[in-house]
């Protein structure tokens, strides 16, 4: 989200009405004046809010699902690019992961959702997660292909309902174990109305697990370099 700490309504059907985002950007916009693309997991608020739409150059490479590729265009985006199963761009194979963001019902109303694993073959790979719930599919990609880095939406993020939409604390430990070598960002904590679980919390569970070097979790604007 690029917008204003509180300017945007809370998720829907979630326990409590705290307006969103809950803290302030870290960084100047202007920093989005110089990017290369735009990768959208997903066209939910808290991931492509109207402020983003309407200052973002619409020249830029925006990589989407093949399903969001229409919505990006209305809103002027020239270069709405979809990943079906994967694509190589500047020297970098992206391949987009099918994800699930909730079980049931629930997902079948929040809708479809995505990672991608950027892989460059001099520098590495990197998985971004998207909001993804942990499953077998997701366990399945991390033996595949073994990424150097994977960010992943944690939060315990949770519907009104008791769903929880987003993973949690013990699917980051999960995974650290399931994936050793790879190194774990565990982002989506402290912004969002419906998010359970505060970088904080989670800090704590990773010491009590003996993961600190597998997991790490940014401060708001700080900048990690492995």
């Amino acid at each position: 989200m690029l917008s204003d700490a509180g300017v945007l309504s809370p998720v829907p059907f979630t326990r409590n009405y705290r307006r969103n985002p809950l803290t302030p950007l870290p960084v100047p916009l202007h920093v989005f004046e110089d990017v290369d693309a735009i990768l959208l997991t997903h066209r939910h608020f808290d991931h492509w809010d109207k402020k983003a739409i309407s200052i973002l150059d619409k020249n830029i490479p925006v990589f989407c699902q093949p399903n969001d590729q229409a919505s990006i265009q209305s809103s002027g985006f020239l270069k709405a690019i979809p990943v079906h199963h994967s694509l190589e761009w500047g020297g970098i194979q992206i391949k987009r992961i099918t994800g699930q963001h909730a079980t049931g019902i629930s997902g079948k109303l929040l809708g479809p959702v995505s990672g991608f694993i950027f892989n460059a073959i001099e520098e590495g790979s990197i998985y971004i997660v998207g909001d993804c719930i942990y499953t077998t599919a997701i366990e399945a990609v991390f033996r595949k292909y073994n990424p150097d880095i994977a960010v992943l939406n944690t939060g315990e993020a949770q519907m009104i309902w008791g769903t929880t939409i987003t993973m949690t604390r013990e699917d980051v430990a999960r995974i650290a174990r399931l994936s050793p070598r790879t190194k774990l960002l565990a982002v989506h904590l402290n912004t969002i109305n419906h998010c359970r679980l505060s970088q904080n919390q989670l800090t704590e569970y990773i010491k009590e697990q003996h993961l600190e070097g597998s997991v790490w979790i940014p401060k708001d604007g700080e900048v990690i370099s492995f």
